[in-house]
């Protein structure tokens, strides 16, 4: 009787642990909702273990901010006259866990991977966690290993169930399972048009395109957001979301370089710094990884933390002095120009195609020298 008893308490735990195991293990990924953070990583993944792709020599690793301001049509068109496949693996929203747990999935998964680019902005240097959103994107491709690090970076809180998804698959799918099952032929639906309209070629080779440019605004002061507020055009209101993080980062500014002075450094300055170059050091790519610091728009330095770019150099600069990065500063490539850049954006974070081709043709030497045409060995 009291083994009864203690199998029928023990049955639901146990139920939920087999349960918690196929989640873990991906059971939902062909159902994630294709438009959300974790449907990109999973068509992404698919993506990169194609059969068809039989060998990848490199990857470019990184944001929305590369994703849009990359030309990854010339970059695999450059990587391929040397007969090599260069592959397109950014994603909106990825930050350092992202880059983490995607590194370490290539090493099992991709071996003869030689090295790649990590291309992020002087923004992503301040806190080396990026909120519990991220949990969505490293969930296809994270390892039962990789759970410590990702609750470094979405430490667990009581009260805030999405801190709970970096232990658990189930809480971090659960929002996408119930949306799912508010309605199902429309999630089916979904999955069945990017199947048909995302195909592999498209994923890791080619261009994500916006058309337009900020001419109408301007990109150089926080005077463009009142000429968003003035405007009734489509474009103003996509761009109204953006202004208002801009006016609520400028009305908060803080200055690194006061933080700096501080001794001992803040803790969140330190911990930044350390989980940075932590995750730079444990590469294994055979060429050192090129990091490109993307071009940044002005207004940014109007309400970013003053010294913030020179905080980001000063993360990676011993990684440069150590021979484990190659460092390409592109923060301010379109700062001289006669509109200030205007011209090369869509809205105030991302290149429209002809920013895209014109950093690209700048950047494409330097990559052909740092990785095409044999580059620098892995300092050891």
């Amino acid at each position: 009787m009291r083994i009864r008893t203690v199998a029928l308490l023990l049955a639901p735990l146990l139920l939920v642990l087999a349960v918690e195991a196929l989640f873990q293990a991906g059971v939902w990924e062909p159902l994630a909702r294709p438009a959300s953070h974790a449907g990109v990583s999973v068509r992404t993944k698919r993506a990169l273990s194609d059969p068809a792709i039989a060998r990848l020599d490199f990857v470019t690793l990184g944001s929305s901010r590369p994703e849009y301001g990359l030309d990854h049509a010339l970059l695999a068109a450059e990587a391929r006259r040397h007969g090599l496949v260069h592959a397109n693996a950014s994603m909106p929203g990825s930050h350092w866990m992202t880059i983490g747990v995607l590194t370490r999935w290539l090493a099992r998964r991709r071996p003869e991977l030689q090295g790649g680019v990590i291309a992020l902005a002087i923004d992503d240097f301040l806190y080396a966690g990026n909120g519990s959103y991220e949990l969505g994107i490293v969930y296809p491709f994270h390892h039962l290993a990789d759970i410590p690090q990702m609750a470094a970076h979405v430490p667990f809180a009581r009260d805030d169930l999405a801190s709970y998804g970096a232990w658990s698959a189930l809480f971090g799918w659960r929002e996408d399972i119930q949306d799912f099952l508010r309605n199902p032929s429309a999630r089916l639906d979904s999955l069945d048009w990017y199947a048909r309209n995302r195909t592999t070629e498209h994923i890791l080779f080619g261009n994500a395109e916006h058309a337009g440019d900020m001419c109408a605004f301007g990109i150089d002061t926080l005077a463009a957001c009142d000429r968003v507020d003035a405007s009734a055009t489509p474009q103003a209101d996509g761009l109204r979301n953006q202004c208002a993080r801009l006016r609520g980062m400028a009305s908060g500014r803080d200055s690194v370089d006061a933080w700096l002075a501080q001794s001992p450094l803040p803790d969140v300055l330190a911990r930044t710094r350390d989980q940075v170059r932590a995750k730079l050091r444990a590469l294994t790519w055979p060429r050192a990884p090129v990091v490109v610091l993307m071009p940044t728009p002005r207004v940014w330095t109007q309400v970013l933390a003053r010294g913030q770019h020179a905080w980001t150099l000063s993360v990676l600069q011993p990684l440069v002095d150590e021979g484990r990065i190659r460092l390409i500063d592109g923060t301010t490539f379109f700062d001289e120009d006669a509109d200030a850049g205007c011209a090369a954006f869509f809205d105030f974070y991302h290149q429209n195609a002809a920013g895209r081709e014109r950093f690209t043709r700048w950047l494409l030497p330097q990559l052909e020298d740092a990785l095409y045409a044999g580059g620098d060995t892995l300092a050891r």
